[in-house]
């Protein structure tokens, strides 16, 4: 499973993580994907190919959402917004631009502006994708609970996700609900026995837990010298 790399907007403040898999990598770490990289909505993928048609015309909102999306790729947010708003004063019925909107100004650091983004669209219109965009900008503005009811229903149907289990794991953890993290850490470990960043989360929550001696055997399994 690749895992994915970016900074974050996290309770408050701005972790910068660079290149975490990069890292890894050259270790011989098995890349993990904790919150630091996966709290940041996925990058975006490139732009879609298709052939044109004979004759085919391109609308100036067409041309207009597509020099937003060319924007975003190259993080030139403040930018990108501006276009898509553009689009969407002329196209407000258009959820996929509005969904996009969303995930840059996320990007951009402007989590507030981005969950009032995603308010205009109905939920029942969420992608599943889009619902764990939407729980990750709930964790960014403290509202773990909402953050923590989305995860748990992406899981529910998707109990294979290690990357939103991880974040489930983690966000429990900062809420003290120590059991249910550590229930999730050791189900991402059956499937990823070799990762060290998760075995040391795992151990971070076993120590909140009190439960001391378990903490330490985690972490040794960690160390290459103990």
């Amino acid at each position: 499973m690749k895992a994915l790399s970016h900074s974050l907007l996290l309770t408050g403040m701005v972790l910068a993580i660079c290149c975490p898999n990069l890292r890894a990598q050259q270790s011989g770490e098995p890349p993990a994907f904790g919150l630091e990289q996966s709290l940041g909505l996925p990058s975006p993928s490139a732009a879609p190919k298709r052939s044109a048609q004979p004759g085919e015309k391109i609308a100036d909102w067409q041309a207009r959402l597509e020099l937003a999306r060319v924007l975003s790729y190259v993080q030139r947010y403040p930018e990108a917004i501006s276009q898509y708003r553009q689009v969407l004063k002329e196209k407000p019925e258009h959820q996929q631009a509005r969904l996009e909107l969303a995930k840059v100004l996320f990007w951009a650091g402007r989590s507030e502006e981005a969950l009032q983004a995603f308010q205009g669209i109905p939920r029942d219109e969420l992608s599943p994708e889009a619902r764990i965009d939407l729980a990750d900008i709930y964790v960014s503005q403290k509202e773990y609970e909402r953050a923590i009811s989305l995860y748990r229903e992406h899981l529910q149907n998707h109990p294979e996700d290690d990357r939103v289990r991880f974040k489930l794991a983690e966000v429990l953890s900062w809420r003290q609900k120590y059991e249910e993290a550590l229930k999730h850490y050791r189900i991402i470990l059956e499937h990823r026995p070799e990762d060290i960043q998760v075995r040391r989360k795992l151990s971070r929550v076993l120590i909140w837990n009190g439960e001391y001696d378990r903490a330490i055997e985690q972490l040794r399994r960690t160390l290459p010298d103990s």
